[in-house]
């Protein structure tokens, strides 16, 4: 009795095979891009320590207004130490000023008001104001800037 093998048959199996492990694996790969675009990995924020001066050169209870590459802030003096708060009001991004007699930041456009430690208090702002971390080395004061 003779065996017949049947090679049309096997060939054709693992042709279709390869070929469909290759349309999976490019399924497969598609889908990741495709998950990649739509969750982009979070990049690690890089910052620029900026040499603002002397803790002396600021005067207890007085905000020293600066523009440091784009940032406006205002670098308060209290009891408590050194702050550096953004200018920008969080409700329309006007520039707050600081008023040492009541202690507080007032913006001009809808008489928003913030404390001195930047919280919101009365306005519409809907959020305090942004803080910029301050490093002090020996006398010297760096402010930590996003860098571009």
């Amino acid at each position: 009795m003779a065996i017949i093998h049947d090679d049309v048959g096997r060939r054709r199996f693992l042709s279709q095979a390869v070929m469909g492990f290759g349309v999976l694996f490019g399924i497969g790969t598609l889908a990741l891009r495709f998950a990649q675009f739509l969750i982009p990995s979070q990049k690690p924020r890089q910052y620029a320590a900026v040499l603002i001066g002397t803790e002396s050169r600021i005067p207890l209870g007085d905000a020293v207004p600066m523009d440091l590459g784009g940032h406006k802030l205002l670098v308060l003096k209290t009891d408590e130490g050194v702050t550096a708060f953004s200018r920008r009001c969080t409700d329309l991004g006007c520039l707050v000023s600081w008023n040492k007699e009541r202690e507080q930041f007032l913006c001009p456009c809808h008489q928003g008001v913030y404390d001195k430690t930047g919280l919101n208090i009365a306005g519409p702002p809907p959020r305090p104001l942004d803080r910029f971390e301050i490093v002090k080395r020996g006398e010297q004061l760096y402010v930590n800037v996003k860098s571009a």
